[in-house]
C-alpha cells in the first residue's frame, strides 16, 4: 500500500534523500505491524495478548506509529506529535489517580452497602444536591429510576435485547475520540492538534472537577437510600452480540476507575465535543447524526444509572467552554510559540492557520 503523495523536503542535515526516507518509513512499518500482531496473538511482556486495555499503552502505540510517520519530513512533526499524543497521556494518567487522591483528600470513608469498596462522606453530601436539581427536571422524579422502572428489564442476566443499543453507544466513548484523532493526523496535522488539545484540556478540567466535587453516581447513590432502587445496567446485553470480552472489560475497568466521578459527565461531554467539531462542515444528514450522538448517550448514561441529568448539562457545558476557549485563545498564542512548519501537505503553514500562509506554494509530486 502506497503512502498519499506529498511535496517532501529532506532534513537539512540529513543524508538521506526524500526517496530513500520514503522506503525508510514503509520498512519501518512493517516493523510495526510485525509488532501489532505478536501483540494480538501472543503478547509482548509485560502485556497480555491481545488488544491492550490500558489508554497509555494504546497512547503509546498511536505515538510510535506517528514518530514513524513523521521521519525524514519536518522535524516539528515529531515535536506536535509529542506534544499532543503526550498532554493525553498525562491527563489520562491523572484521571487514573483520583481514585486514590479524591479518598485520601476527602477522608471519612463511607461503606457502601452490598459493595465491597468505600466512597468518601463528600461525595454522597454533593449527590444530595445533585438529586434535588435532578427532580426537578423530572418533575418530582428521579430521571434514572423513572427510566428503570418502565423499561429495565430484571430476572435476565442479558438484559432486553434493544439495550444492544445503549450498551454499544456507552463503549463508543472509548474509542471514538481516540479514532478521530487518529484520522485527523493521517489527514491534517492542524486539525490534529487542535483536536488532542481541546480532548486534554476538558479530561483536565473533568480531573479537577472529579476532584473538587466528588458526586456518587445514581447506582451508587441508590444503596445508601438517597433515592430508590437503581441498577447498574453496565454492558450486559453485549452478550447478545457474543462480545462477552467487552463485557468482561467493561467490568475489569469499573472495578478499578474513580467511582465518585460523576460530575460532570465527561461520557456526554465528549459527544458534546464530537458534535461541535464537525458541525460546520457536516452536511444535512450528517448534522442528523451529530444531535442524535449525543442525546442517544444522554438517555444511555441516565437509563443505566451512570449519571443525573444534570451531570449530562454540566458536561455539555464543559465541552461548549473548552472548545470556545481552544478556539479563540490556543489558536493565537500556540503558533506563536512552534512557529511556521513544512506539514506534510506540502504547505508551510502554523499548526493552527484557518488557511495555508501566503509563502506557501504546494505542490504535488508524482
Amino acid at each position: 500500500m502506497s503512502e498519499p503523495t506529498t511535496t517532501e523536503t529532506a532534513i537539512p542535515d540529513s543524508r538521506l534523500s526524500p526517496a530513500q526516507w520514503r522506503l525508510t518509513r514503509r520498512a519501518a512499518f512493517v516493523v510495526y505491524a510485525a509488532l501489532v500482531a505478536v501483540q494480538l496473538t501472543a503478547g509482548i511482556p509485560p502485556l497480555d495478548p491481545g488488544l491492550p486495555v490500558s489508554p497509555i499503552i494504546l497512547l503509546g502505540w498511536f505515538g510510535l506509529a506517528s514518530a514513524i510517520w513523521s521521519l525524514g519530513r519536518d522535524r516539528r512533526e515529531l515535536v506536535y506529535a509529542l506534544i499532543g499524543w503526550g498532554s493525553l497521556a498525562v491527563a489520562i494518567r491523572l484521571y487514573s489517580a483520583t481514585r486514590g487522591v479524591v479518598d485520601n483528600w476527602w477522608g471519612s470513608p463511607v461503606p457502601v452497602p452490598g459493595h465491597p469498596s468505600t466512597i468518601p462522606e463528600q461525595a454522597i453530601t454533593n449527590a444530595r444536591w445533585v438529586l434535588s436539581i435532578d427532580r426537578v427536571i423530572g418533575f418530582g422524579n428521579n430521571p434514572s429510576q423513572w427510566l428503570q422502572r418502565h423499561l429495565y428489564l430484571s430476572g435476565n442476566d442479558r438484559g432486553a435485547r434493544w439495550e444492544v443499543v445503549t450498551a454499544l453507544t456507552y463503549m463508543s466513548h472509548y474509542f471514538v475520540v481516540y479514532v478521530v484523532a487518529i484520522v485527523q493526523w493521517l489527514r491534517d496535522r492542524r486539525e490534529w492538534l487542535r483536536w488532542v488539545l481541546t480532548l486534554s484540556t476538558m479530561m483536565l478540567l473533568g480531573v479537577i472537577l472529579y476532584m473538587l466535587v466528588p458526586t456518587a453516581p445514581p447506582w451508587l447513590a441508590a444503596p445508601m437510600a438517597l433515592v430508590g432502587p437503581v441498577n447498574r445496567v453496565g454492558t450486559r446485553s453485549l452478550h447478545y452480540l457474543h462480545l462477552n470480552f467487552a463485557d468482561r472489560l467493561w467490568k475489569k475497568g469499573a472495578a478499578s476507575t474513580n467511582e465518585v466521578a460523576a460530575f460532570p459527565s465527561l461520557h456526554f461531554g465528549f459527544t458534546v465535543m464530537v458534535s461541535m467539531y464537525f458541525w460546520k462542515r457536516a452536511r444535512p444528514w450528517v448534522k442528523g447524526v451529530l444531535v442524535s450522538y449525543p442525546l442517544l448517550m444522554g438517555f444511555t448514561l441516565v437509563y443505566s444509572g451512570e449519571h443525573y441529568v444534570f451531570d449530562c448539562l454540566a458536561g455539555a457545558l464543559l465541552a461548549y467552554v473548552v472548545v470556545w476557549f481552544n478556539r479563540r485563545y490556543v489558536s493565537q498564542w500556540f503558533p506563536k510559540l512552534l512557529g511556521p512548519t513544512q506539514l506534510s501537505d506540502g504547505n508551510v503553514t502554523s499548526p493552527f492557520a484557518d488557511e495555508p500562509s501566503p509563502q506557501a506554494k504546494p505542490t504535488l509530486s508524482t
